[in-house]
């Protein structure tokens, strides 16, 4: 019976060492970002008092850093530097969103989340600006994003010398790694132990699978396919004062219960209460510098049709691959007449867009694929070069899970209408869906440059040229056949595809040397030494997996330098 009581216990011990690892890594979160446990612990989502009582700077007041831009990377940087000690005032030219009255669980009421001010797109294959690659307001595109939180990989940043295409970073993976571990506790990440890459684990256990994840990894098992159930930055189990996911079906929306990870609730409630001053519908249109050139000075903005100028020690630019070249180019001076850091011709060039075709299958039984994070189930299995291949690189292959408007979209591009479409919309819950995310290579024309039309505050707005290279299509034509092929394995008895985009990277691309990009290493600007740029802009290659974390990972790279410095007396 002794033996026997010692035996029926023992299962319990992997639990409770699970239950302490878990709260030692919460505690270790906290002690550097609070942004969880500072989330009211009620309805309201957001606590209003941080905002009421948020320091306010002078735009006279030569503050120590201003951020452009409360995304992925701006509201990092300025979350890690005001938890420092700086003083922070970081520019958002959107709202400040009110989680509970702003966000609607309604595709068409949600549109006012995306940037809607104009853009030229041009190109042999223009790139549709707005919903899946573009955002405003507190929190940026990560407000509307799916979740999706993949690491790149190794092979990412050394894509010439390995594969003979695209660029080599000026840093490898081991240099972010420490930084995907930190922000993967941080968001925090859902998702079972990943072999691809670098294998690693997740710091919380995946997701319940749904309808459209199960047929995923049936299609897929039955093709020899490896699989694995996230990674999402959607939490899992209780975290901070924030909810588990209940499965609404409106990531993209905006989670209204908290659940899913965005800089609005996991970094702007520690960077307010830490001093950093957040100001909203804030226009940035010019970034100023000292007579000569040499040094940034500050930033002009307009606020309710009223122009201020910030001053500022250091700036750090934060508005992504459209809007932060078009900044650049609209902050020309005289020693830099074509743009700002652009004497090397470099700023708006090799902007990229992943290849993200979506295949639907059609099942006889119910599958109600919007009943679960939408990227839930994955593959990095064709993510690397194959040399069998004709193409270089490869995709990654996801389920997703458009709501009706998108899917209604899906089905008229295969030419069906009227009461075609409307059979189609009432079968809507039979479908299962999956998403490519391809590769496309870096090209020097697929840029930013600044059209002739102008915006409402008389700015010369971003006109985006893209085309794409054989490579690309072929990326694009195989993903299309492996994810028809998944879906066919697994009983679907029609499939059908469309060709669409995700995600923007480049236009200021980090490198060794001036002449071949705007940021070094570090994100500093080549040109301007005070002046950096913290976006998703700044990436060479783009990898088959979604920026987020990457992003994320590179501003929180780049603030620990300049803490560091400053600790030891070094100014920028």
């Amino acid at each position: 019976m002794k033996q026997g009581r010692t035996r029926g216990t023992g299962w319990l011990r992997p639990a409770v060492d699970t239950l302490r690892e878990t709260a030692r890594s919460q505690a270790d979160v906290r002690e550097r970002n609070a942004s969880a446990w500072l989330l009211p612990d009620d309805d309201r989502r957001f606590d209003r008092r941080l905002l009421e009582s948020m320091r306010r700077f002078d735009p006279d007041d030569e503050v120590d850093i201003v951020v452009i831009g409360c995304g992925a990377g701006g509201a990092t940087v300025t979350q890690r530097l005001a938890h420092a000690g700086w003083r922070v005032v970081c520019l958002e030219a959107g709202p400040f969103w009110d989680i509970e009255h702003d966000w609607v669980s309604d595709e068409a009421g949600s549109h006012h989340l995306y940037w809607n001010e104009p853009r030229v797109i041009s190109g042999a294959n223009p790139v549709p600006l707005g919903a899946n690659n573009s955002g405003r307001g507190v929190g940026g595109s990560m407000v509307h994003f799916a979740g999706f939180a993949p690491r790149f990989h190794p092979s990412d940043f050394r894509t010439r010398s390995q594969d003979g295409v695209g660029a080599d970073w000026p840093i490898a993976y081991e240099d972010l790694a420490p930084y995907y571990v930190r922000l993967e506790r941080e968001l925090p990440v859902a998702g079972q132990y990943w072999p691809w890459g670098d294998p690693h684990p997740y710091p919380y256990a995946p997701h319940p699978v749904s309808g459209n994840g199960e047929i995923m990894l049936r299609g897929c098992a039955e093709l020899g396919i490896e699989a694995r159930v996230g990674p999402v930055a959607i939490t899992n189990g209780r975290f901070g004062n924030r909810p588990h996911c209940i499965y609404r079906g409106f990531c993209l929306q905006g989670c209204k219960v908290n659940a899913k990870a965005s800089p609005l609730i996991t970094h702007v409630p520690d960077a307010l209460a830490h001093g950093a001053e957040i100001r909203a519908h804030s226009m940035v249109t010019a970034i100023e510098t000292d007579a000569q050139g040499r040094y940034a000075t500050g930033v002009r903005y307009i606020d309710h049709g009223r122009e201020y100028v910030q001053r500022a020690r250091m700036v750090a630019v934060a508005g992504y691959s459209i809007e932060t070249p078009r900044l650049l180019l609209n902050s020309a001076n005289s020693r830099f007449p074509d743009g700002l850091c652009n004497d090397h011709d470099q700023v708006g060039r090799y902007v990229m867009v992943q290849g993200a075709p979506q295949t639907a299958g059609r099942f006889e039984e119910t599958v109600r694929m919007y009943k679960a994070p939408p990227p839930e189930t994955s593959t990095e299995a064709f993510y690397e070069t194959d040399p069998a291949k004709p193409y270089r690189r490869g995709f990654s292959v996801q389920t997703i899970s458009p709501l009706p408007i998108t899917w209604a979209e899906h089905v008229a591009a295969q030419g069906h209408w009227g009461d075609d479409l409307r059979r189609y919309m009432a079968d809507y819950t039979h479908w299962a869906t999956l998403g490519a995310l391809c590769e496309f290579l870096p090209q020097a024309d697929n840029r930013v440059t600044l059209a002739d039309q102008t915006d409402r505050h008389g700015l010369p707005v971003a006109e985006f040229s893209h085309s794409h290279c054989d490579n690309d299509d072929q990326l694009m034509a195989a993903a299309t056949r492996v994810m028809e092929d998944i879906l066919r394995a697994a009983g679907a008895s029609e499939v059908m595809t469309i060709e669409r985009y995700a995600h923007l990277v480049g236009g200021c691309r980090m490198s060794a040397r001036p002449e071949d990009g705007v940021v070094d290493p570090w994100l500093r600007t080549h040109a301007v030494p005070n002046l950096y740029i913290t976006d998703g802009s700044v990436l060479p290659t783009q990898g088959s997996a979604n920026p987020a974390l990457t992003i994320m990972a590179l501003a929180d790279r780049a603030a620990q330098r300049l803490i560091e410095g400053a600790r030891r007396g070094v100014r920028a």
